[in-house]
């Protein structure tokens, strides 16, 4: 064995690197297509309001200098936005960028990381690059996480529980019952309650409660948000957390100086302004999304109810449909590359963008070998 090959972290080994959605480009590229939709990424696919557009264009305009370390007009816009303190308030490059930053701040060796699977890969690499264990808890058939499932799963070296909620790829949410009770039980246990929350702006059910909430009432909760989502800022890599403060001071020492960038940063505080984009978005996807659920399922496609923007449906032979949908220019996500094999998960796009997708898969299930 060569000494290179030692230099790589033993807690990395047998891990393989996240999987994203297949960019457009490289399909056009690599399937000489000319039209390709992409509906694997969970994008928000509506066109930018003129005036955050023109934000994004302006701050381009100078990129000449590093953007501000502190992110502090950022971080004061989503304190103000959340009635936190902007010392409650931490920014890095998407939710991962967050995510890595805050494992490295809190996780020492041996430390335990308890999430439900099938769940968003990236908390496993994260963990897994801070030296930490990784206990996972099977979602079991309902496909939503339990509260107390992860609460049975926890030992004294459970430092982090991380709760996807709505969970990715599922699309089910844990209610406000289970998770006021979760994190009330973890307080007891000085187990920190991490509750990602990427997809709150296009939940509407009553049965929920948004971790800002729950910050606001326990404190000792951790809250990750993006812009990558509903404000349609995924190419600018813009995440924030809501922590206790002193979880803040810690993650200071170990973030990436400059983390966000100008463009990013100026972005953001202009999109936290747009709410009656994020109103309309949040309508016109989940119109959408139920349109979609109903025309799959008439199509004999079994389809999971779900609070994101995207749907969760299983059918035979999920991976060769996928490959027959790249071909025919369609991205879509393939349930085994997020641990769910024979499903698909597709990201709501534009309506024509949509119906392609559907036109597609209806021609491919008429075909016998698809049955």
């Amino acid at each position: 064995m060569s000494w290179l090959e030692r230099l790589g972290r033993k807690a990395l080994m047998g891990i393989e690197p996240y999987r994203p959605g297949k960019p457009i480009s490289d399909v056009q590229r690599d399937l000489g297509l000319k039209q390709v939709i992409r509906l694997s990424s969970n994008e928000n696919p509506w066109p930018l309001p003129e005036r955050l557009s023109q934000v994004i264009s302006t701050a381009a305009q100078d990129v000449r200098r590093y953007p501000d370390p502190g992110a502090y007009n950022l971080r004061r816009a989503l304190a103000k936005k959340w009635g936190v303190s902007p010392s409650e308030v931490v920014v890095g490059a998407g939710t991962e960028g967050v995510l890595f930053s805050l494992f490295q701040a809190t996780l020492d060796e041996g430390d335990e990381v308890v999430y439900c699977t099938p769940t968003y890969p990236l908390y496993r690499l994260a963990a897994c690059a801070a030296g930490a264990r990784c206990v996972e808890v099977p979602l079991g058939d309902a496909l939503a996480p339990g509260a107390d499932q992860l609460l049975s799963a926890c030992t004294p070296k459970s430092k982090v529980v991380v709760l996807c909620n709505p969970n990715n790829p599922t699309g089910a949410l844990i209610s406000r019952n289970e998770l006021l009770a979760l994190a009330g039980a973890l307080e007891g246990r000085e187990t920190l309650l991490v509750v990602d929350e990427a997809y709150a702006e296009y939940v509407v059910d009553p049965r929920y409660v948004s971790g800002v909430e729950l910050f606001r009432q326990l404190g000792n909760v951790a809250i990750l948000r993006t812009f990558s989502k509903i404000y349609g800022l995924a190419s600018l890599r813009v995440g924030y957390a809501i922590v206790p403060k002193l979880v803040g001071e810690s993650y200071a020492k170990v973030r990436r100086v400059f983390d966000v960038n100008r463009v990013g940063q100026e972005a953001a505080v202009a999109a936290l302004e747009e709410e009656i984009f994020v109103e309309e978005t949040r309508t016109k996807t989940i119109a959408e999304r139920e349109r979609m659920a109903t025309e799959l399922t008439t199509l004999g496609v079994k389809v999971i109810p779900t609070h994101t923007n995207f749907l969760l449906v299983f059918l035979a032979d999920a991976d060769r449909v996928a490959d027959d949908l790249l071909h025919d220019g369609i991205i879509v996500r393939p349930g085994s590359d997020l641990g769910m094999a024979g499903a698909l998960r597709v990201s709501m796009g534009l309506p024509e963008e949509n119906d392609r997708f559907v036109a597609s898969l209806r021609k491919q299930l008429k075909r016998p070998e698809k049955r």
